[in-house]
């Protein structure tokens, strides 16, 4: 497996390996009128506008997973149904974490939506501790008024000793 920067060419595999996990993960936990801004479409231009940086997991050609950062926080961390469980998550969040310790973070933040459990579990295992839960807003595209918010768990980790 080879972590690097995400590519333009990479937009269509990461798009769609966003949207299959994003729905495995998260559409059962969300207001259901807010499943009407998660098409593929959707996360095109959601993936347009996010501001932070994109690193993908390949097997061979095949993107297998990534994650994104912003300032302190891993902000996406996604793996493709076929990779799941073999370690790919723990290679890209422990990507991540170095990569927040080059940029000089020493204590790095990632949200996560409650009840999502998988990703609770696997990132108290990882080191990472919940600290508060609070009310977070989805991401809706532009020009949409209608705001939509959810059960939102914050986590921390120590990066440096």
């Amino acid at each position: 497996m080879d972590i690097q920067p995400a590519a333009p060419e990479d937009e269509e595999a990461i798009i769609r390996l966003w949207h299959q996990g994003w729905h495995d993960a998260h559409a059962e936990l969300v207001p259901p009128e807010a499943l009407v801004y998660r098409t593929k479409s959707h996360f095109r231009i959601w993936l347009k506008e996010a501001p932070d940086t994109f690193y993908v997991a390949r097997s061979g050609d095949n993107l297998i997973g990534f994650v994104s950062l912003m300032g302190i926080e891993v902000v996406k961390l996604y793996v493709g149904v076929g990779a799941r469980g073999t370690g790919v998550a723990s290679a890209l969040l422990g990507f991540a974490e170095h990569a927040l310790r080059q940029d000089g973070v020493s204590q790095a933040e990632l949200f996560c939506t409650a009840g999502n459990i998988r990703a609770e579990r696997f990132y108290i295992r990882q080191g990472w501790c919940f600290i508060d839960t609070f009310d977070g807003a989805l991401w809706v595209p532009p020009g949409i008024s209608q705001k939509f918010v959810v059960s939102t768990h914050r986590y921390r980790k120590r990066l440096v000793d």
